[in-house]
């Protein structure tokens, strides 16, 4: 599907476009792998722990991944700005970058984590998640900072991440993930047959990888890029101000446009458990993982094009931007048009036969308005890769925030009787408008630059 888009009469586009087929190719195979792992580790979790327990982890998840905010931007910063730096040759001021961000995100890791050390065990997590069992309120405090060590971990994988990107090498983080995907089934049924337990199970199915991109990912960035690599040993003079002050100023509007679409991905899970329970969560929650799989290989698929993106705009190519725009548009209309009539069509069989657990079949109501919102993220996932290869954040994060804030300020208003189905509706209007603003966005920059006229079919 990706490889007939490397076609351009131009050298440096045809470049772009081998890189971000070659990557997003090993980004889908990558993305297989994790649905095939989830196809089974969902039940085999579920089915281990419990569905309150479950739902737990869920839950965690969802809540805690606001953590990954903590970085104020550093990680689209530092890819923003090092996609530019390399594109015209800048490798000192591009390795300033990374060290910097690198330093940053560490410190902040370990803040984190010694500041949960001595937070978590105080707050009343149980009457919080309205537990009834016995094993959930026992394991809700250890799992709880496993979730956050997770995502402490997943602050310094972020940068490494973020330069393999911005470098147009995500292939190797793809990898990279595949491989530690495969551990991670491997090491699961050893937790579930040795009775470790759900923080040992937390771990290895959402840290492993992180942790392989920290501790493989790091060394190879630094031998494919040599010029990467520290000149001075002393921590002070690694540190460069001035980088990361450049990092932070594109980093926090990133950062409000990343919090923004993470309030309307992220509340509605959050909502159903605090107003039903986490129990009652988890048929959505099953349903998410359902519908993130075609999603999460289209976004994977895309991610590739910011970094070429932003050296195309850099080197003032918009050509080339307004012909891949055009032909990625027709590929997410037709995933999103597969998916959703799948989703609609075989949804409940779908989960019933691979949960095999009655309790997590949702009902037609929330399968619908699941459905839906699955479109729109789609629809998402293709304005917002190339409005970041822009740089264009500013809007994202001011209006985008302000429709994300308000949908879900409403949606935590409604009332228990009108279903769970009430808040995904509520919530996906928002995010519609956010949607569009961003689509309008895309075309007044084309009409502008006079692509249009300029890309042949």
């Amino acid at each position: 599907m990706f490889l007939n888009l490397i076609k351009t009469t131009d050298d440096a586009g045809n470049e772009r476009y081998r890189k971000a087929a070659l990557t997003s190719l090993m980004n889908v195979a990558s993305q297989a792998i994790q649905m095939a792992t989830g196809l089974i580790s969902v039940p085999l979790a579920l089915n281990y722990v419990g569905v309150e327990r479950f739902g737990i982890w869920m839950t965690l998840s969802t809540a805690l991944a606001f953590i990954t905010f903590s970085d104020f931007g550093v990680g689209i910063g530092t890819q923003d700005r090092m996609s530019k730096l390399a594109a015209v040759g800048l490798h000192g001021e591009a390795r300033g970058t990374f060290t910097s961000s690198m330093l940053f995100a560490i410190v902040l890791a370990a803040l984190l984590l010694a500041i949960s050390w001595f937070v978590v065990p105080r707050i009343g997590l149980a009457t919080l998640f309205s537990l009834k069992s016995e094993a959930a309120i026992r394991d809700i405090v250890p799992t709880t900072l496993m979730v956050v060590l997770v995502f402490a971990l997943g602050l310094v994988a972020g940068i490494v991440q973020r330069a393999f990107s911005a470098l147009q090498d995500g292939f190797f983080i793809a990898l990279i993930q595949a491989v530690s995907r495969v551990l991670s089934l491997a090491l699961l049924f050893v937790v579930v047959s040795a009775g470790m337990g759900l923080p040992a199970l937390v771990f290895v199915v959402g840290g492993l990888s992180s942790a392989a991109i920290v501790a493989v990912g790091t060394p190879i960035l630094l031998r494919r890029y040599p010029w990467l690599r520290p000149e001075r040993t002393s921590l002070a003079n690694m540190f460069d101000r001035q980088s990361l002050h450049e990092v932070l100023k594109v980093g926090l509007l990133g950062l409000g446009a990343s919090v923004a679409i993470y309030l309307v991905n992220n509340s509605a899970l959050v909502l159903m458990s605090a107003k039903q329970g986490a129990a009652s969560s988890a048929d959505y929650a099953v349903l998410l993982k359902l519908v993130g799989i075609p999603l999460m290989v289209l976004t994977y698929a895309l991610l590739p094009l910011w970094p070429a993106i932003a050296e195309a705009n850099a080197k003032r190519d918009f050509a080339w931007i307004g012909h891949a725009y055009k032909k990625y548009k027709r590929i997410t209309q037709a995933v999103a048009v597969v998916s959703a009539v799948g989703i609609l069509l075989f949804g409940r069989q779908a989960i019933s036969m691979w949960t095999r657990n009655a309790e997590v079949v949702p009902s037609n109501g929330l399968l619908l308005a699941t459905a839906g919102f699955m479109v729109l993220g789609f629809w998402n996932a293709l304005t917002s890769v190339f409005l970041n290869g822009l740089s264009m954040y500013r809007s994202q994060a001011t209006v985008g925030l302000l429709l994300a804030f308000v949908s879900v300020v409403v949606a935590a208003y409604v009332p228990s009787g009108y279903g769970k189905e009430s808040i995904i509706w509520i919530i996906g209007c928002g995010y519609f408008l956010r949607c569009l603003m961003m689509q309008i966005q895309i075309g007044s920059f084309l009409r502008c630059n006079r692509i249009f006229p300029e890309v042949k079919e």
